[in-house]
């Protein structure tokens, strides 16, 4: 069975005139399956998944020197939906390497899938044919990539001088950015210096099944990796399991938090456990108002907050349910 298609507009906003504009995306769809299949070797804790029944050729699924290019779903067992790089593909052996060991819940005969990561040249296009403002790292419009810990990396368009044009990031003027890999879970944040709002076409795969992401003590920038909303009820986030799958609930003050960029601002959730004006998703404005129903937009980023000791893996559940 192929995963449905579609597609997803990502909308920027413009300055209007005024100051920059940032807008908070994820991208929502992932790239076609490429292979998918059944791994008799595949147990967790080991950095190789073996499938007898693989035509594969050599290096097939990754870039020379082990560059990633392509990735692994797991899509069976409670480790389903967690993802893993591909450093090799060897013929002989019918042999995935992977650059992170599989989860512990991994079994041998899990099934998977195979797709190739995003780039910032397939959704910005190679030569910016998405229409970012091109420029100077100073005057270009910026795409802000969140990779583990919050920690952002800054992408631009060059447009001229030395060290040539293209995708760059401010760390060097010179070396092409093109292939930058943004892993699903990843958010992006953009920029925008000039006044006109620009709508930017991402044609992809919608995904099924449940999707699984870390989420680590302190800031994490994250995607809806779903191709529709979701609300802050159905997102998985909060689970009464504090330690292992879900948030720590609580008061304004003690809980983890969920924040939602508005357009001009954040507005902050969590989830309250007890007191007065009841139980279950609140924003830090108001201790009685449900935000159960709040949505996490499609092709939006979220920014979760984790004050509580240790990190888990964020299970979200395939949206739309009816695929």
């Amino acid at each position: 069975m192929t995963d449905p298609v579609g597609f997803i507009t990502l909308a920027i906003t413009g300055t209007g005139g005024g100051a920059a504009k940032y807008s908070f995306k994820g991208l929502g769809l992932t790239r076609s399956v490429d292979y998918q299949g059944s791994a008799e070797t595949s147990a967790g804790g080991t950095s190789t998944l073996v499938d007898n029944d693989a035509t594969w050729t050599d290096n097939l699924f990754n870039g020379a020197a082990a560059a990633v290019t392509h990735y692994v779903e797991i899509t069976s067992g409670p480790s389903a939906g967690t993802t893993y790089d591909i450093t090799a593909t060897t013929a002989s052996t019918k042999t995935l390497t992977l650059a992170q060991p599989l989860a512990a819940g991994v079994a041998n005969d899990s099934t998977f899938k195979v797709r190739k990561h995003w780039t910032i040249g397939d959704v910005f296009g190679p030569n910016n044919e998405g229409g970012l403002f091109g420029g100077n790292s100073g005057s270009a419009d910026q795409v802000l990539v969140y990779g583990p810990g919050g920690v952002p990396v800054t992408y631009y368009y060059k447009a001229s001088g030395p060290g040539g044009t293209g995708w760059r990031s401010t760390n060097s003027t010179s070396a092409p950015e093109v292939g930058r890999v943004i892993y699903p879970e990843e958010a992006i944040v953009i920029k925008r210096t000039q006044s006109a709002d620009v709508s930017l076409v991402l044609t992809g795969a919608v995904k099924v099944g449940q999707s699984s992401y870390p989420v680590v003590v302190g800031n994490n920038f994250l995607a809806n990796v779903c191709a529709t909303n979701m609300t802050l009820a159905d997102s998985g986030l909060y689970t009464a399991d504090n330690t292992l799958t879900g948030l720590k609930g609580g008061t304004s003050g003690t809980a983890d938090q969920v924040l939602l960029w508005n357009g001009t601002g954040y507005d902050t959730f969590y989830y309250k456990t007890s007191g007065p004006g009841g139980t279950g998703w609140r924003s830090t404005n108001s201790t009685s108002a449900p935000e159960d129903t709040h949505a996490i937009s499609v092709a939006s980023a979220v920014i979760i907050v984790r004050k509580f000791n240790g990190a888990f893996n964020w299970v979200i559940p395939q949206h739309p349910t009816t695929l």
